[in-house]
Formats: C-alpha cells, structure tokens, sequence
C-alpha cells in the first residue's frame, strides 16, 4: 500500500512539474502579455507652480499669426513708450484701415502685414459699439450717427473728437452716364426721390436707381449728415440696399451695364481702395472731388475723419500721445504716403 501511494506521489509530481513548464513557456511566447506597473514606474508629473498658466485677456488683442520680425515699440516725448504689450485696442472704418495700419507699423517698428495682426477693423458701427462698450480705446471714424451718439449715451458714455484727415462725401455714377456734375439742389430731388430720371437733370432717359447702406453705416450716416435728413430720405428697395461699401462701388458698376445707377461712399476709398475702371466720381456745382478740391476746400461735401475717445479717457494715458504724434508732422507724412488728405491743423 506504501508503495502504490509513494507511486501516485511521484506520478502528480511530474504531472505538477510538466504543467508548470508549459504556463511559462506559453507566457515568454504570448505577443501581448499584461505588464503590471511596478513601483519604481514613473507616473505622469502633476501640474506644478511653475507651469504656464491660460493667458488672461489682456486690453490688447492677440494677434491672429506671428509677426515675420521683432516689434520694436516707440518712446514719445512725454517718456511713454509703445510696445504691442501696453498697445490700446484700436478700430475703426473699412476706409481708414490703411491709414491706421501705417500709424501703428511705425510706431511698433513693424511691417504694415505684421502691424495688422494687433488691429481689427470691425467697421464703423461695429466699432462705435466697440468705444461705447469699453471693448476699444480708441477708433478711426467719421462722426457717429444720431443713434450711435444715443446709444452712448443712453450708456452713460460721451465721445471726444480729434480731427486727423480731410477728406470728401462722394457721389458715383457710370462712366456711360453723360452727368458729370449735378447742383446740390438736384442731388436733394434724386435722394428724396422727387427726381427719378436722368433726363431730369440733363442725362439720357434713363431711370435714376440710387444704391444705399445699411443703417448705421459711415455712408448712409454721410448721407443724412450732407444732402437730406433721413426722414426725408426714400426708402430704398431691398435689392438697392448694400451692406459693404465694396458692393455698393460693383452694384453701380454692374448694373444693367452700368446704366441708370448711382450711389455714395467717402473719397479715399472710392479713389484708392475699391475703386473702378467703369465708375466716375459726380462733380457737385460743378466741383469734382479730388485731393486738390478737398485740401484746398472747394469741394462742397468735406469730411473730416477723427481718432474718437470717450471723453473720460485718463489725461495721462497713452492713448494722447498717439494721437499726438498722428496729429503732427509724421501723421500728415503717412496720411500723404498712403493717398490720404492731412487735414490741415491751421
């Protein structure tokens, strides 16, 4: 009986010792075993004092790429200092943009391409809601609407006006159109709708078809500021109302080849920015507006763009410096460097 059970004994035994020998054999072979961490494992490094927090929101806006050079920033006579790190938020109209972005690339030392990525252009009533707001320092504007100027102040804000350029409010027409030049007393009739033909005002028979802004825009401000106030003023039909200044220039140039239309918009960018070979300006009373006209103050409808603030801009903010310096010799520089007219400070 001793021997058959130390003969069992022995037989498990080897049983025990083969299936062992198998199991690691088949885990050395196994592709993907299962590794369990081991204490002296590295764990994933928790997030310390020093790591660099989000960025807060600062007052000047991050720019949308990488400047291609350094910023070199500008110390005025005051012993302030621009650089893009105290730079005031900065706005203004679709038709000083050029003019802005020329100010501030020499201010910072930067190309004008570079100088862009810190200053949007939101339009002027996007940036007239932008001063009321507190979401800009300072814009580059022509004069606000009666409702912008409400707006303001039903929020307690009131704007200060600081003149920089000269410039002109322009009419538009075909370069197929036989007008050159209407009087002031005829512009009235064509926006009061009173006058609906060209015939009218010695033109071919052709229906007059005045193209509009929206509302709150610079140039249909412009329009009730210089011809007619908007209660007087037609309503424009819904396909003869434009919201860019850029699609109203292609409106009248387009129209049924041109013919018959007419519309609005300042002089800098009639002439300089969207201009077109199949447009002319209108002459009024017989003055057609151009850089002479305007500087010399002949022609009738003169605007005068401005760097707006609210008016409880700090007196030691750095804000005056600029507009200091683009009020100065350096700002009638870079207005006559890029087709504007300075405006004469005399």
């Amino acid at each position: 009986m001793n021997a058959k059970r130390l003969l069992w004994g022995l037989l498990l035994l080897v049983v025990l010792i083969s299936a062992a020998a198998c199991t690691k054999n088949e885990t050395k072979n196994d592709p993907t075993p299962t590794v369990e961490p081991k204490a002296t494992d590295t764990p994933a490094p928790e997030p310390t004092a020093t790591d660099t927090p989000a960025p807060e929101p600062t007052a000047t806006p991050e720019p949308t790429a990488t400047p291609t050079e350094a910023p070199k920033g500008f110390t005025f006579p005051s012993g302030k200092t621009l650089t893009t790190e105290n730079l005031p938020v900065v706005d203004g109209a679709l038709a000083l943009e050029p003019f802005y972005d020329a100010v501030f690339a020499e201010l910072l030392g930067l190309s004008v391409e570079d100088a862009k990525l810190f200053l949007p252009c939101n339009n002027t009533p996007g940036a007239y809601k932008n001063l009321t707001e507190g979401k800009a320092d300072m814009i580059f504007c022509a004069l606000p609407s009666d409702d912008q100027v409400a707006a303001a102040k039903e929020a307690g804000v009131e704007f200060e006006y600081h003149t920089i350029l000269s410039g002109g409010f322009v009419f538009f027409v075909s370069r197929e159109n036989p007008v050159d030049s209407i009087t002031q007393e005829q512009l009235q009739g064509i926006v009061s709708g009173k006058i609906k033909n060209w015939k009218e005002v010695g033109g071919d028979d052709e229906p007059i078809v005045l193209f509009q802004r929206n509302e709150g825009s610079g140039s249909q401000t412009g329009l009730y500021r210089y011809v007619l106030p908007k209660d007087q003023v037609m309503k424009p039909l819904l396909e003869t109302q434009v919201d860019d200044m850029a699609g109203v220039i292609d409106k009248v140039a387009d129209y049924d080849n041109g013919k018959g239309a007419m519309s609005f918009s300042y002089y800098y960018y009639v002439a300089n920015m969207h201009g077109s070979e199949k447009i002319k300006l209108l002459g009024i009373d017989g003055v057609v507006p151009s850089d002479e006209t305007i500087s010399k103050g002949q022609y009738p409808f003169l605007n005068f763009s401005q760097i707006v603030t609210r008016k409880d801009l700090p007196e030691d903010s750095i804000v005056r410096d600029i507009i200091a310096w683009v009020q100065g010799e350096n700002g009638a520089r870079i207005a006559r460097e890029n087709g504007y007219v300075p405006y004469d400070m005399q």
